[in-house]
């Protein structure tokens, strides 16, 4: 029977939304005519779009909801399926329980469900255990389908940045699963970010690279420095499948980067020594790399509105150049030295030793590869499956050790000969920077009282392989 003098509130929720918010729109509208068809004055609204009832994270409008219901704003409450309330038991007790200490009386569009009485309790707990059931038998059938898709190297979940999912049809044109293809704008910006990383530029920068091409994450989100590293550590660009941080075998869709390049990244990223800015852009070329020549301190920018800014010793404080002149004897200079045949030869780094590394890592990575094959025929059981990746992963451990420690960093691909000038114009300050402090050490020399600044004054000193 209706009761006018009910304050009632609407529910609604849908688990997956296209982004048009049609489907709870729909819920409000019907259940608003049949609030008005039990006579009952709509107080309040609680709509949670795209949210699904049997997940972990909170639902903010059930939430209000239930505090509305504690405060005694509503009374009564108009939702257009019980199963769009909760699809948990427990959650269907608490209403029970809200019901009868507040006094709630609950309507839905399909019919009544009345938690006051037992018949209506029965009710709404027979639809809370068949939801729940449908729940745990789809996630039953999804983790099959995810463990499968993991056994084969398919794809599944997100679509990863870089690709673009799309069907595989039979031969009836019925869709039989999907892959995973390469998307070529993006493909190429991570071969970009992939060389740039190797090159030592900052994640930052990467982002920024990024940005600038107006390409967004995965989720829709401009790029941060993190989230690009968390990417490019992944395998899956080197056509390699991973599951719960291991190495499963070779993936089903094409790699976008080779395994060298996977791992010189991968070596850029993990190393020990590698520097972290805090998301402060370093703005001078110098910074931290120029020492005082007096009394061997690090000399730091000295910026001020009423004069040029400088690089000042903080330890005798009897020194300070203007930094525009000491970055053009750099810049030269490296330029100079970049240019010369025999720069390389600074950074070569056992190469026999490498190539061994590398084909041993290989060599492990290809017999990974034959046993998932061996697997998906049939010819060997997931036990021992699990036993081969067991020991192959700790192989494989060592080798990729290995190859990072006789790999050197990349830093000067690209940058040398006749076109090092052109290079290092367009060069990153973080990859100048890098050059710098592989190649040379740099200090300011003092003067004599009134002597302009010459060349002569910037020392650099060159490094050898020992350094």
């Amino acid at each position: 029977m209706s009761d006018p003098a009910r304050s009632c509130g609407i529910y609604a929720r849908i688990s997956s939304d296209d982004g048009s918010a049609l489907g709870v729109a729909r819920q409000v509208d019907d259940c608003s005519k049949e609030a008005v068809r039990r006579g009952w004055t709509v107080a309040a609204e609680f709509v949670d779009n795209d949210v699904s009832a049997s997940r972990s994270r909170a639902r903010p409008q059930y939430q209000r909801m239930l505090e509305a219901i504690r405060a005694g704003e509503i009374d009564a409450l108009v939702v257009w399926d019980i199963d769009r309330l909760t699809r948990t038991p427990r959650e269907l007790e608490d209403i029970i329980d809200l019901a009868d200490r507040h006094g709630l009386q609950l309507a839905n569009v399909g019919g009544d469900t009345d938690l006051s009485t037992p018949n209506g309790r029965m009710t709404a707990r027979i639809k809370g255990t068949v939801a729940r059931q449908e729940i745990e038998q789809l996630s039953k059938r999804l983790k099959r389908k995810f463990e499968e898709n993991r056994k084969q190297g398919l794809p599944h979940g997100i679509t990863p940045f870089g690709y673009r999912r799309q069907p595989v049809l039979d031969e009836s044109g019925r869709v039989v699963g999907t892959q995973d293809v390469i998307d070529a704008a993006e493909a190429e910006a991570i071969r970009e970010i992939y060389r740039m990383v190797i090159a030592g530029d900052s994640l930052r920068s990467l982002a920024k690279y990024l940005n600038e091409k107006g390409m967004k994450t995965i989720r829709g989100n401009p790029w941060q420095g993190n989230v690009v590293g968390n990417m490019l550590r992944k395998p899956r660009y080197a056509g390699r499948y991973a599951h719960a941080k291991q190495d499963i075998g070779k993936a089903a869709w094409e790699p976008i980067i080779s395994q060298d390049t996977y791992d010189q990244a991968l070596a850029v990223l993990t190393a020990p020594g590698r520097r972290h800015t805090g998301g402060v852009e370093i703005k001078y070329l110098l910074s931290g790399l120029v020492q005082c020549g007096r009394c061997g301190t690090e000399m730091r920018p000295n910026i001020s509105p009423k004069r040029k800014p400088t690089y000042a010793c903080p330890g005798c404080m009897k020194l300070a150049r203007q930094m525009e002149p000491v970055h053009d004897v750099v810049n030269a200079v490296m330029v100079a030295r970049l240019s010369q045949p025999d720069v390389l030869a600074h950074l070569a780094d056992q190469p026999d030793a490498l190539t061994t590394a590398a084909t041993t890592r290989d060599a492990v990575l290809a017999r990974m590869d034959t046993a998932a094959d061996s697997f998906a025929r049939g010819d060997i059981t997931g036990r021992q499956l699990a036993r081969i990746n067991e020991q192959l992963t700790v192989q494989l451990s060592a080798a990729e050790t290995d190859v990072r420690r006789y790999q050197p960093v990349r830093v000067l691909d690209g940058m040398t000969g006749p076109g090092a000038a052109k290079a290092w114009a367009a060069a990153s300050i973080e990859r100048r920077r890098l050059i710098i402090r592989t190649l040379a050490t740099i200090s300011i020399l003092p003067s004599g009282p009134g002597i302009r600044f010459t060349p002569e004054q910037v020392q650099v000193t060159w490094r050898n392989n020992s350094d």
